[in-house]
């Protein structure tokens, strides 16, 4: 994970190359045979504007044991990662019981509410993915119970 760091010299790892995901080694960035090495990396959380590093061991972890694509950059702080990470969950847990119970669900306003409240907090952390369809939905049926 990130975390703040108020080092002026920034550490740097050894990379290896031979561990990237094989869409990375198909990047631009893939040079093999050439040295190269990860460095820390400042950054500002898009969410809550908190000073965090990219540190050289976690592009290592990421790049080469995680398979991420040597193009991915963080964005958010350790804080707001962890959760945005218990959102997703929530809003797959109401995805799940939705599929399986949509029939009952449809009178339970704490249900939707509850669903459609996750919604709008998400909205914070990822503004251009916004599930318009579900949430106008979710407003209907509310509107229905009322």
């Amino acid at each position: 994970m990130s975390k703040q760091s108020n080092d002026a010299n920034p550490t740097s790892v050894p990379a290896d190359q031979e561990q990237w995901s094989e869409a990375s080694k198909r990047s631009y960035s893939y040079t093999p045979g050439v040295p190269r090495h990860y460095v820390d990396q400042p950054y500002e959380c898009w969410r809550c504007g908190a000073a965090c590093v990219f540190t050289a061991q976690d592009q290592k972890h990421t790049y080469e044991v995680k398979k991420a694509s040597i193009n991915e950059r963080r964005k958010f702080c350790a804080a707001c990662w962890a959760e945005s990470l218990q959102l997703r969950a929530a809003l797959a847990e109401h995805e799940s019981r939705w599929a399986a119970g949509k029939s009952s669900l449809q009178a339970d306003a704490d249900f939707l509410r509850g669903w459609l409240e996750l919604l709008d907090r998400f909205k914070t952390f990822e503004p251009y993915r916004q599930d318009v369809a579900r949430v106008n939905m979710l407003r209907g049926l509310l509107l229905k119970l009322e």
